[in-house]
């Protein structure tokens, strides 16, 4: 497909997207930019990578149709019962959980940002046992790697680990309340990079940047909103926290990909692909990452070789809590690869809910996915609840993976949303009580 015409419709996504939600930030507008970006990153060919067969055009093309008219059919709902968009009028915010000036929110992010920490260094500790020092982790990363892969490192406590997303998610609201960026907006995050670093590997720190940007967005969104114009944001302070927070990123995620010996010289790479084999930001295997995956799809349905229960990849976590029970076998962690002709593995989500559920999930799945974003988007604007607010976040994370994999094969997908669904109504009662008790 033309380069030419996979920007124009991307940029034709985005737009509407604004013109139907009336903000630049939105679901419509970011699975253009993903998913828009991962097939003009591919057709690009820096790598040579084989054509896209029309079966798998066929698919991505349904896909975003389905979820378009599902976006499109609440849209139309709403018209008929003549309700206003969300954000047309403005009005007051006022929130419970900012009631004691948002304390309690600050102390809950301290909290289970130091439980984050306390695990990343209870790993640490573990490893350099193993291996003896530091130095000799990192020599030995594809070791680690391996034993990770394979549960040989078990956690301290297994669920543990998922508390610091907690931490994640109030730090987003917090940043956003507060209209500038502080060590605490991204405290939670340099723990998951931590601890990331003794697993080499990097779906972590993308899960949990994506699960504060999306907060941080969305709320922010609401809080432009307010009638008194109390929630202003300091910009300057935003660009300078960021391109620090960046750095440090990037950084850390090309120290998991130099110590695990990832390939950098790929054999038919383009002539400027090559130029860039010391590059720390984009490098030849970040190309990969960033666009080999539609690549994958295709291969997938051109061979035709993969067999899964219903449901097997989007809800793995079912089918492991079965094996426990001996009732199924353990589900493989990682998918099957495939050479594009580099080895990898990942497929995007449409390639998931095709093994999972067949050509009828992929028209089904994403319309159903439409309208159930699309009400949760309304309805936190509207009712400016936070439990509402935990799963558009998380349906968000969906869309922010679709380039990889469905998420909702992670643990800490499933673990995470369901403690913060505990936390928020916990918080607003500390948050209640503090303002009742200084009045």
């Amino acid at each position: 497909m033309s380069l030419l015409l996979i920007f124009v419709i991307s940029i034709a996504g985005i737009l509407l997207g604004k013109y139907i939600f009336k903000a630049w930030f939105n679901h419509l507008s970011l699975y253009c930019i993903i998913m828009g970006g991962l097939i003009f990153l591919y057709e690009l060919k820096f790598l040579p990578y084989p054509d896209i067969i029309p079966l798998a055009w066929f698919f991505i093309i349904s896909a975003f149709l389905s979820l378009l008219l599902g976006i499109l059919t609440i849209v139309s709902a709403r018209n008929l019962y003549d309700k206003d968009n969300a954000l047309s009028q403005k009005s007051e915010v006022s929130l419970t959980i900012f009631a004691d000036g948002g304390k309690a929110l600050k102390y809950s992010i301290l909290f289970f940002s130091l439980i984050g920490l306390f695990v990343a260094l209870h790993r640490w500790v573990v490893l350099i046992d193993m291996f003896g020092s530091v130095g000799a982790v990192f020599l030995k990363a594809g070791v680690v790697y391996r034993l990770n892969v394979e549960g040989e490192i078990k956690e301290f406590i297994p669920i543990l680990p998922s508390f610091v997303y907690i931490a994640v998610f109030l730090s987003g609201i917090y940043t956003a309340y507060k209209g500038r960026f502080s060590f605490l907006s991204f405290f939670p995050i340099l723990c998951i990079i931590l601890k990331e670093l003794t697993y080499f590997g990097r779906g972590e720190m993308l899960f949990s940047s994506m699960e504060f940007l999306f907060t941080f967005l969305l709320f922010r969104i609401l809080l432009r909103n307010d009638t008194f114009k109390r929630f202003k944001f300091s910009y300057k302070n935003a660009y300078v926290a960021l391109t620090i927070f960046l750095l440090f990123l990037v950084t850390a995620a090309s120290l998991v990909r130099t110590s695990r010996g990832v390939k950098e010289n790929f054999h038919g790479a383009s002539k400027e692909l090559r130029q860039l084999e010391d590059s720390m930001i984009l490098s030849p295997s970040v190309y990969l990452y960033l666009s080999s995956d539609v690549g994958v799809f295709s291969k997938y349905l051109e061979l035709e070789k993969e067999e899964a229960k219903f449901g097997q990849n989007s809800f793995r976590i079912v089918y492991d809590l079965f094996s426990r029970l001996k009732i199924f076998e353990k589900t493989a962690f990682f998918q099957r690869g495939y050479f594009i002709p580099m080895w990898t593995n990942t497929g995007t989500y449409i390639r998931e809910i095709h093994s999972d559920f067949g050509a009828a999930g992929v028209f089904l799945g994403p319309y159903l996915f439409g309208l159930l974003i699309t009400w949760l988007w309304f309805r936190f604007y509207e009712k400016r609840n936070l439990l509402v607010l935990v799963f558009l976040v998380y349906l968000y994370i969906i869309i922010g993976f679709s380039f990889l994999t469905m998420v909702t094969r992670l643990n800490q997908w499933i673990f995470s949303q369901v403690l913060l669904i505990a936390y928020i109504p916990i918080l607003e009662k500390i948050a209640s009580r503090k303002s009742v008790a200084k009045t």
